[in-house]
């Protein structure tokens, strides 16, 4: 590798990493960026997730301040969404993802208008036992579509989580953090065993990712949660106008 690509590498992972640790937007930069350097799209996919790991493991070191008193929720969370990907990850290897490129757009959008949505907890005791247990099936069910495809999974997150875990965007957006590292974790043991990987341009990447996923946290926790997630909705819906557009004009 030439020096400025080992720097562009190191800038947008960097990026990325920043991204995944507020948003969980990594792929927004990470995977147009390996393609721009010649990687294919399956290879640059199962890439993109195993660098994953890093930004992922440094945003989760960050986010424990976040974590704490919220460990048993959070973990329940990342069992749901990491058996989800598993189920995911098990279709992809055996298929292909180009069906879904065409249904993200509305996927996005969804997790806007969940954003932007106040939440209304139910009256009664049952009907929150209903949503609750609804949201959780959610949460599963996303971890699915993580590791088939995954493209928007952190805003689709994000908007689940919002409803179904009590507190702050800081909070939620941690356990997204963990979530997202464990079912990696999974779904990048797998790959490695049934697809290509682009081993070569891993080290600078995943300095960047990692450096930039510890940063995400830090730049969540100085910004007001209601500013962030009117902020994280309108780019939802924004970004969903956009591969709108893409996909079908």
């Amino acid at each position: 590798m030439t020096l400025e690509t080992i720097l562009y590498l190191l800038g947008m992972s960097l990026i990325a990493g920043i991204l995944n640790g507020t948003v969980g937007m990594a792929a927004l930069t990470l995977y147009p960026m390996l393609l721009s350097v010649g990687i294919p799209p399956i290879t640059a996919n199962a890439t993109n997730t195993i660098g994953l790991l890093f930004s992922g493991s440094s945003s989760v070191l960050s986010s424990r301040r976040e974590l704490k008193g919220h460990w048993h929720q959070a973990l329940l969370i990342t069992l749901l969404n990491a058996l989800g990907g598993v189920l995911g990850a098990l279709i992809l290897i055996h298929s292909s993802n180009a069906s879904f490129k065409r249904v993200v757009p509305f996927i996005i959008f969804l997790a806007g208008v969940m954003i932007l949505t106040p939440k209304k907890d139910p009256d009664q005791a049952t009907h929150r036992k209903l949503a609750q247990g609804f949201g959780y099936a959610l949460i599963m069910l996303v971890g699915l579509y993580i590791g088939y495809f995954g493209a928007g999974a952190g805003l689709l997150m994000i908007a689940v989580l919002s409803r179904i875990v009590a507190g702050p965007y800081a909070t939620y957006n941690a356990m997204r953090n963990l979530a997202s590292l464990v079912n990696n974790t999974v779904t990048s043991i797998m790959f490695i065993f049934s697809m290509p990987i682009a081993w070569w341009v891993l080290i600078p990447v995943c300095i960047g990712l990692f450096a930039g996923g510890f940063l995400g946290p830090m730049i969540v926790r100085l910004i007001p949660s209601h500013v962030i997630k009117t902020a994280v909705g309108i780019f939802a819906i924004g970004l969903a106008v956009v591969l709108f557009y893409q996909a079908y004009l």
